[in-house]
């Protein structure tokens, strides 16, 4: 009896002293340590998993060659993931030996031993000529409702080419793509879009109820016959955005439209079959993104009419104001046209924060950026902030675009930034007080 009491105890301290992989490979891999998993029923490493019981630490790392991480746990399972969102517990928790090699350590139960993939390059988003709206919550009401597909060689490039004629498309769970007219609604962490695309594993397509989409408003022309585009607005049934005549038209046009309101200043397409005159808007309009007039003209399905209390709005071009540079904004102050340095693959200019969004104004990116250095518009939408200013001045001319959210301002272009600085903090200079002597 004490023979084997002896025995066991010497098994155990083989068992503690067994070896991590580390020494083995340290130009592969990098150990991270002992972690906990299958708290509150969640997996810590969750993208992909097998079992085995020849399971080794090298196999392991083969099977997750795709992935950031990868861990072993009670001796002959491997999990896999890019993200690792909790701390270390102690070394000696992870005790348990691989099943396909004694000498090594493969985590315990509910121990994973996570180790970092050194060769790991992540996964992107395709690049198309659609631009890249990002990650979004697919869970519940469809956030793309329309014409899924399924495919085991599905790629955004597969995706886009499914879904033409659609404004905005997505690929999730690998292998499905779901079109639609309407923007997503619910944004997610990039991070929660993780799984390789399967005709194509080093693009993204997704996740269990993540969607990675594609696609921007269907843009209004800029030009109607005489009147010239304004933007997305409200409108109420009891108080109108435009105040004069009205029309339906099961076979609406913008050019329907643009005739019926020809003396008037302004005229709005509504629901897909309205359409509405005025010389002035309300005060109580107010312009929203683009993205929420989604709804397709009755009479042409090329353009957008307006959606449910959404007005696409345009205005006579003898009365609509030019474009220009805000010169001052919440604290900042105009400086030039930028170049930003995508174009040539390098650095963006501005790399503290980003922002997107079919609303875009100079005011919306300065309340975005407050407490950095400098801020940016860029392409019509998009918004950069940084502490750290890189690159140079660009002519004047080649920041074209006007922002989405304000067609009156100007918003950059491809590659380029309207850029702005944060006034410096007021100085005050102490006065020493004066002193008067009378002589006694």
């Amino acid at each position: 009896m004490a023979r084997a009491a002896a025995a066991l105890v010497a098994l155990a301290a083989v068992a503690h002293a067994l070896p991590h992989a580390q020494s083995k490979r340290a130009d592969t891999f990098t150990r991270q340590g002992c972690f906990v998993d299958n708290a509150n029923h969640q997996r810590l490493l969750d993208a992909s998993h097998y079992a085995d019981d020849a399971m080794t630490v090298e196999s392991c790392a083969a099977f997750c060659s795709k992935n950031k991480y990868f861990g072993l746990e009670y001796g002959r399972e491997c999990y896999c993931a890019d993200s690792l969102s909790t701390s270390p517990v102690a070394d000696s928790d992870c005790s348990s030996a691989c099943s396909g090699d004694a000498t090594e350590k493969c985590g315990a139960k509910d121990r994973l031993d996570v180790y970092l993939n050194n060769g790991y390059t992540p996964r992107q988003p395709a690049t198309l000529e659609v631009p890249y709206f990002g990650c979004f919550v697919d869970q519940g009401a469809r956030a793309l409702p329309d014409n899924l597909l399924g495919a085991d060689d599905m790629t955004a490039e597969k995706c886009a080419a499914h879904c033409a004629g659609y404004s905005y498309f997505g690929v999730e769970f690998g292998r499905e793509c779901w079109c639609g007219n309407s923007p997503p609604k619910t944004p997610a962490p990039e991070s929660e879009c993780s799984f390789g695309c399967a005709g194509d594993d080093a693009q993204l397509c997704g996740a269990g109820n993540r969607i990675n989409v594609w696609g921007e408003p269907l843009a209004s022309p800029a030009t109607v016959g005489d009147y010239e585009y304004v933007g997305c607005f409200t409108d109420d049934r009891d108080v109108r955005t435009l105040h004069g005549p009205v029309s339906f038209d099961s076979a609406m046009t913008l050019e329907k439209c643009a005739a019926a309101c020809s003396a008037y200043t302004y005229f709005g397409v509504e629901f897909g079959t309205q359409c509405y005159c005025g010389t002035a808007l309300d005060d109580a309009a107010r312009q929203v993104s683009q993205a929420e007039c989604s709804i397709r003209c009755g009479g042409d399905y090329g353009n957008v009419c307006g959606d449910a209390d959404r007005l696409n709005v345009f205005i006579s071009s003898d009365c609509k104001p030019d474009p220009a540079n805000v010169p001052t904004v919440a604290g900042f102050t105009y400086q030039s046209c930028w170049a930003d340095k995508t174009a040539s693959g390098g650095a963006r200019v501005l790399t503290g924060k980003e922002l997107r969004a079919d609303d875009m104004t100079v005011e919306k990116c300065a309340a975005a950026c407050q407490g950095f250095a400098y801020f940016g518009v860029e392409y019509a939408r998009e918004c950069y902030c940084g502490n750290d200013l890189a690159g140079a001045a660009a002519p004047e001319a080649e920041c074209s675009q006007v922002c989405v959210g304000d067609a009156t301002q100007w918003c950059g272009a491809p590659d380029r930034l309207n850029l702005y600085a944060a006034a410096p903090p007021a100085t005050t200079t102490a006065t020493a007080p004066t002193v008067t002597v009378t002589p006694v």
